[in-house]
């Protein structure tokens, strides 16, 4: 048995309380072995090491060891924790075998074919580990994976080869008036019987026409506003025009959501705010699938100045808000070639010939055939060609025989040559060298590495010039690497980075989780949550384009907003749907994403807050010191949403316990600061009830709600170091007091997500030498991305 590592200073500070007898917190160190080749034991030194690291052993009732005796006994034990993972690590690598994960599946496939068709839903949800989907150890493949693997193959190789006959394009303007459920209601005279059989049922008109042609609708639901007079036969990507404006609106805007409808499902597309008075003409492109039309729905119309909808009083006599549609444009289906592009990426230069007739293939009516001059050459050639850009490096010699012989195959049995060429191809979608990254021990590749690069910022695979560079091996240069580093964050597909990291790191994932409570948070809609997201992501994207520091996740002095979320942060002067940068004054209780009401949505359940939960967020993703587990059979605490008590009342009897206070202490000061906002982000200083309180008015989307507050906030607290703090605003400056913290915790995420792999004991070494030459250029997030790749970590399996 191998000598337990500096076993004096165990001896002399912690047997007393681990030893056989007293064994507190199950740990006994007297029969602590050095057997670090045993996971359990090398994770039950790491914890020793931590734990008198952070100061939390000795206990600080207990004496305490001199500062060189603490820091001798630390170096100690981190050298051969350190030295035995190492060397372990440098015969397996840090990261296993790792496949695509369907979002980067998805990409890769779209990229391929250049096809548009969802496919990720297709496939069975993965399993996060470290907090991403991109780590390898929740990436298995299983029977029903490699089934779904194969379904998700076919659908994407059907939608890149379309060899129909080129869809018949539209471009006219529509003008809303001729709609007929328009015509049907203004047309039809007011007292109008519709139904012999019915009480009360005189003919209203619900909407009215202005001399310029235009449509106000005056309600957000019914009659719908929408575009009936378009509807595609098939599914195609169209670009729209709508004019439209406020009515009655009082200066004001007015916000509408455009979606797509099919009367089967409703899919948003756009959302603007149209300005009152003065036609606004918006444009934006999107897919229409098979039978979808244009649904236009507003908000904060439907009431007037009496609290009257238009359905209480003559149409005439209204003079409440509405919005006033003239008419939509559209073009499309928006294709440069026909075929599409997948029939080129696929056959390459193979070619076409008009059919005299039709064929009937799998629900389309196909007008074109591909007719190679020699099919098993052909076939040789574009699989070879294929898989050279699905596997993401050269070929190896007969590496893609069997797929070819796949092929062959179908052409020895009469399959039209796009049939046979749809079995190879499949195959190479679900073969071993497309689904996993090959990555051997030690430093990658140059192809390994511009893969690693790109699905990375991209989420998909290399482009072009990054394949050129790893052919000539030059990707492996420090410039080299560094240049295309900001080349591809300059790049519009970064943006899948931002959505993908930021999503997963922060838990917006997570923001459909729970719906607020429609009687306690009547304010909250769709645009509310829409924008919650947005602004976080917009937030992490200004941090990587101007390079700002870390502690802007903490504090800042600006937020990204729209119109929408600054209305619901009481910050005034900002109109219109698009998010944009706006300074906030000093004393904001904004700034950061500490602050955003994504992430106070996700830390709650839609009813009250939670310190605990929002504590150990705070923990776990901003400060990268996630609690340890609660102890068995401890309950939960069930809140009062009568009144009666506060969330911190009911911690305080909860808590009582010395087996939670010492977890509790750690967790509730930053739940307990962020007691201030609630469930949708709202600052408050007295929380709703749902029964107990004084009512108060809330107007949204032109609707009067009332709730009732109850008892007042408390957002004090105390760090576990005994530092006490009023409210947000000082709590966050005491976090500022530990920015490495923040930058550390911040690397540690980041390199999980790039290398697919936890941070290992061995590993933090490379991750403070992250954060220090980060620190030492004063830069910021995109110094820290650079200094990540540019790290063994991420150079090295």
């Amino acid at each position: 048995m191998a000598e337990v590592p500096t076993a004096a200073f165990i001896g002399k500070h912690c047997v007393e309380c681990h030893d056989a007898d007293v064994k507190k917190g199950s740990l006994d160190l007297t029969a602590l072995q050095w057997k670090p080749e045993e996971r359990a034991n090398f994770e039950e030194w790491v914890e020793v090491f931590d734990r008198v690291r952070k100061g939390e052993m000795p206990p600080r009732k207990k004496e305490r060891p001199e500062a060189g005796e603490q820091k001798g006994f630390l170096a100690g034990l981190e050298t051969s924790l350190h030295d035995h993972q190492s060397a372990v690590l440098a015969q397996t690598g840090r990261t296993v075998l790792r496949r695509l994960n369907r979002v980067e599946y998805e990409n890769t496939l779209h990229d391929l074919l250049g096809i548009q068709t969802p496919l990720k839903d297709i496939l069975p949800e993965d399993t996060p580990m470290h907090g991403f989907d991109t780590v390898a150890e929740g990436l298995r493949i299983s029977q029903l994976q490699m089934e779904k693997y194969l379904e998700a193959a076919d659908t994407a190789i059907e939608a890149a080869v379309d060899l129909t006959q080129e869809p018949t394009k539209v471009s006219k303007k529509f003008f809303f008036k001729d709609e007929q459920n328009v015509r049907k209601n203004l047309d039809t005279p007011i007292g109008t019987i519709t139904d012999k059989n019915a009480n009360n049922n005189a003919h209203r008109h619900l909407m009215r026409e202005l001399p310029d042609g235009s449509v106000v609708y005056f309600s957000g639901g019914y009659p719908p506003s929408e575009l009936r007079q378009f509807s595609p036969r098939g599914a195609g990507m169209y670009r729209f025009r709508i004019s439209g404006y406020g009515h009655q609106s009082q200066g004001k805007d007015i916000p509408i959501r455009v979606y797509g409808n099919n009367f089967k499902e409703k899919r948003l597309f756009a959302t603007y705010d149209m300005p009152p008075d003065k036609a606004r003409v918006v444009e934006f492109t999107t897919t229409l699938k098979n039978n979808e039309h244009l649904l236009i729905q507003a908000d904060n119309v439907g009431r007037d100045e009496k609290n009257r909808g238009v359905y209480n009083v003559p149409v005439a006599e209204y003079t409440g808000p509405g919005i006033a549609l003239q008419w939509a444009e559209v073009e499309g289906p928006l294709t440069e070639t026909w075929p599409p592009p997948g029939v080129k990426l696929l056959f390459g230069d193979t070619p076409l010939k008009k059919l005299e007739r039709q064929k009937f293939r799998n629900g389309k009516n196909e007008v074109h055939e591909l007719t190679p001059g020699d099919a098993k050459t052909s076939a040789k050639a574009l699989i070879e060609r294929f898989a050279a850009r699905a596997f993401r490096r050269p070929l190896i010699a007969g590496e893609v025989d069997g797929f070819i012989q796949l092929s062959h195959a179908a052409l020895d049995a009469e399959q039209p040559f796009r049939d046979a060429m749809t079995v190879g191809f499949r195959a190479v979608l679900t073969a071993p060298q497309f689904l996993l990254f090959e990555e051997t021990p030690g430093k990658l590749s140059d192809h390994s590495l511009a893969s690693r690069l790109s699905y990375f910022l991209w989420g998909t695979l290399p482009d072009d010039e990054l394949m050129q560079l790893a052919a000539e091996k030059k990707l492996t240069q420090p410039t080299v690497l560094r240049a295309q580093v900001e080349r591809m964050l300059k790049d519009k597909r970064s943006t899948r980075f931002v959505s993908n990291f930021t999503g997963q790191w922060l838990e917006l994932r997570n923001i459909e989780s729970t719906t607020p409570d429609k009687k306690l948070y009547p304010e909250f809609d769709e645009l509310l949550k829409l924008g919650m997201v947005t602004e976080t992501e917009a937030f992490i994207a200004e941090m990587i384009a101007k390079d700002l520091p870390a502690t802007n996740l903490v504090q800042s002095d600006f937020a990204m907003l729209n119109r929408r979320l600054a209305e619901h942060y009481g910050i005034a002067g900002v109109r219109g749907e698009e998010f944009r940068r706006v300074s906030l004054p000093a004393d904001s209780v904004r700034g950061g994403v500490l602050t955003q009401a994504s992430v106070l949505k996700v830390t709650a359940n839609g009813t009250t807050s939670s310190p605990v939960i929002r504590g150990a967020w705070v923990m776990k993703r901003l400060l990268g010191q996630p609690p340890a587990p609660p102890p068995p059979n401890v309950g939960s605490i069930e809140p009062d949403t009568r009144g009666a008590s506060t969330v911190r009342e009911l911690l305080d009897k909860h808590r009582s316990s010395e087996s939670c206070m010492g977890c509790h202490s750690q967790i509730d000061p930053p739940g307990f600061a962020l007691e201030c906002f609630d469930v949708i982000g709202g600052f408050r200083e007295r929380y709703r009830s749902q029964d107990k309180g004084d009512s108060r008015t809330i107007v949204q989307n032109g609707e009067r709600f009332y709730v009732k507050l109850g008892p007042a906030v408390d957002a004090s607290g105390q760090m576990p170091d005994g530092r006490a703090f009023q409210d947000i605003r000082e709590f966050r400056k005491l976090l500022l007091q530990d920015q490495t913290q923040i930058v550390r915790a911040l690397a540690q995420n980041l390199a999980t997500y790039a290398t697919g792999a936890g941070i290992t004991f061995a590993d933090r070494r490379e991750v403070e030498a992250i954060v220090k030459n980060t620190q030492a250029k004063n830069g910021g997030m995109r110094t820290l991305i650079q200094e990540i790749v540019a790290s063994p970590l991420f150079l090295r399996k």
